[in-house]
């Protein structure tokens, strides 16, 4: 990569170095449990790609604050961000926006990346979204980070974020009864980023997000009841 297109894409907050997968509806924050446990992203719908969205993280409160306002919002602040570059390595593409009828222009191998785009219409070029064609996508492979709403989401989500490793037990005799201690020991799978905490800094550029993913600790450690 050239000096000059590094220093382009670190001076534009606006354009993302990563894509999110975000969940949906009132059962969103369900839906990102699920595919913590089952560790993939599956294509629910069948329609043969998955769907992502370029727009940056941070430019992105207030769109949820709007969604928000329904039952079934079309899309929830919870979610999983992968590296825009390795996404593209495993095969992820831009959607290619079009009138209709242009779907028929295209090749047949690449029809899955073709959205109609009716200016004032039918519009959804504002999620500057990206697929890939694939039925699974496995969370092991993408290097990736979750995205929450609230900072007590991450606590809720602890036992998916982290893996146990070890256990240490310390019992302490007490008044005739034993008193017993479990301080477990934890791995770290994912990274976690909250809206609220991107809210409290209003505006983040893509240094402050890259701050707050690279110094959460790869190990835990806290008292199991």
């Amino acid at each position: 990569m050239n000096r000059t297109l590094i220093k382009i894409l670190q001076s534009r907050d606006d354009i993302s170095d990563y894509v999110f997968h975000f969940t949906k509806h009132h059962n969103a924050k369900e839906t990102l449990k699920t595919i913590l446990e089952q560790e993939c992203i599956k294509d629910i719908n069948k329609n043969g790609y998955i769907c992502f969205s370029e727009s940056p993280l941070s430019l992105l409160p207030s769109m949820f604050q709007l969604f928000k306002k329904h039952y079934n919002p079309m899309y929830a602040p919870y979610g999983i961000g992968i590296r825009k570059d390795i996404f593209w390595e495993m095969g992820g593409r831009p959607v290619i926006y079009g009138a209709d009828g242009e779907n028929d222009l295209l090749a047949p191998e690449i029809k899955w990346r073709f959205q109609i785009l009716k200016p004032n219409d039918y519009d959804f070029s504002w999620l500057r979204e990206w697929r890939i064609p694939v039925s699974k996508l496995d969370l092991s492979e993408t290097d990736s980070f979750v995205v929450v709403d609230k900072i007590e989401d991450i606590d809720s989500l602890y036992h998916l974020i982290f893996e146990l490793d070890d256990i240490e037990v310390d019992a302490q005799p007490e008044d005739g009864f034993c008193h017993v201690d479990y301080l477990g020991y934890f791995t770290r799978k994912y990274k976690i980023v909250s809206m609220e905490e991107i809210e409290k800094l209003n505006s983040m550029s893509k240094t402050e997000l890259e701050k707050i993913l690279r110094t959460q600790p790869d190990q835990d450690a806290r008292y199991m009841h």
